[in-house]
């Protein structure tokens, strides 16, 4: 009772905070997952942007197809994720993944890793990107960053509320997009 407690008064706090004008937009996840598959809902406000996302589990391997939807682009993107390092304090999560547009847009791949740290509840990760493809310069150095900063509150043995906030930058780390987010996961 004590842990629900905290948590609907930490949501009420965050939903307050979620609301302040610094950030460009705010990501609601809804996340259903098993020990071998998951599928992901996303929602924005302040955009038209939407995606559902199939996964699969397979020991430290995640395979992933997302289909996302923003005003007239629709994109197809695989990916796979490989846990290279979780040891309670520190992650390392590598990912390949392919971006495929309908239409005009040009198709391309990123090589990114996900390099994090948690403290209890608490947890932060920093994601460099490179991309490859058609558009794309293929100099192998860093084309993009994201960094997280978050909280998990521990809901009940199969529910988790992930709330955290996310900065997006260029090469040069020039704020491309901040936005609150969060993640209602529930495991069956």
């Amino acid at each position: 009772m004590y842990r629900l407690l905290v948590s609907i008064i930490g949501l009420i706090f965050l939903s307050n905070f979620s609301y302040a004008g610094d950030f460009d937009t705010r990501q609601f996840n809804l996340k259903v997952k098993t020990d071998t598959w998951g599928v992901e809902f996303r929602e924005y406000t302040r955009s038209n942007r939407s995606h559902i996302q199939l996964e699969r589990y397979i020991d430290k391997w995640k395979l992933g197809y997302r289909y996302d939807e923003e005003d007239h682009k629709t994109e197809h993107r695989l990916r796979l994720d490989y846990k290279l390092l979780d040891n309670n304090h520190f992650y390392v999560t590598p990912r390949i993944e392919h971006r495929y547009y309908e239409g005009s847009k040009d198709d391309y791949s990123r090589l990114r890793s996900a390099f994090g740290i948690k403290i209890g509840n608490v947890w932060a990760e920093i994601t460099p990107m490179l991309h490859f493809g058609e558009g794309k310069k293929e100099d192998l150095s860093i084309d993009e960053y994201q960094s997280k900063v978050g909280y998990t509150f521990d809901i009940d043995n199969k529910v988790k509320l992930k709330t955290f906030i996310q900065h997006e930058a260029d090469s040069r780390f020039n704020k491309t997009n901040l936005f609150f987010g969060t993640t209602l996961e529930v495991g069956f």
